[in-house]
């Protein structure tokens, strides 16, 4: 059974070939995609263990449901809402009063503690609702359009657009009241 490449197999090829069960080309997906996925839910949870867990689970529904998906070209906001639902699953799960974790985890590409600058981002991130962070982290590291990414949230486009410039707004005044140079960000 080929695998597919970036030569040999479109994005579009890919994900017909994983709705219709090819493994080999399911588990490439999941090779590709994990360490954002990984990273995504982290944003959200600051738990390694915790974004892990989810994105594994995000693997596992996107598989068990890969023959439900009536359009393949969709396989990437459906991934992201099943990834999303995942995070907040585990989010919602967590026993009640007790702080979120705050573990100094390490990205999987291990980038996330290389400068005092990430560090402040990550902290502010800390300060912004679950909505506003997962509007940035969805446009920012995952890379999602507007329209993608409001309907893997299932958001209206307004309201999606409406959290993404509170957060980035929130995020600067977060950055700038701890010092930041904003200038050398981009939001």
């Amino acid at each position: 059974m080929v695998v597919c490449t970036d030569d040999v197999c479109n994005a579009s090829e890919m994900a017909a070939r994983i709705c219709s069960g090819d493994i080999a080309v399911y588990e490439q997906f999941v090779r590709n995609q994990w360490a954002t996925a990984v990273r995504a839910c982290w944003l959200v949870l600051h738990s390694t263990e915790d974004a892990e867990e989810a994105a594994q689970d995000a693997f596992v529904s996107l598989y068990r449901a890969r023959g439900q998906l009536k359009n393949p070209d969709k396989l990437r906001i459906w991934f992201y809402r099943i990834l999303l639902n995942s995070a907040r699953q585990r989010w919602r799960s967590r026993p009640r009063g007790l702080p979120s974790p705050e573990q100094d985890a390490q990205d999987p590409r291990n980038q996330i503690d290389q400068a005092d600058t990430r560090i402040m981002v990550r902290d502010a991130l800390r300060m912004l609702s679950q909505p506003e962070k997962t509007a940035l982290v969805l446009c920012f590291f995952c890379g999602l359009t507007d329209r993608e990414a409001s309907l893997a949230t299932g958001w209206p486009l307004g309201t999606y657009k409406w959290r993404l410039a509170k957060a980035r707004r929130q995020l600067l005044k977060q950055l700038q009241e701890n010092g930041c140079q904003t200038s050398e960000i981009s939001l």
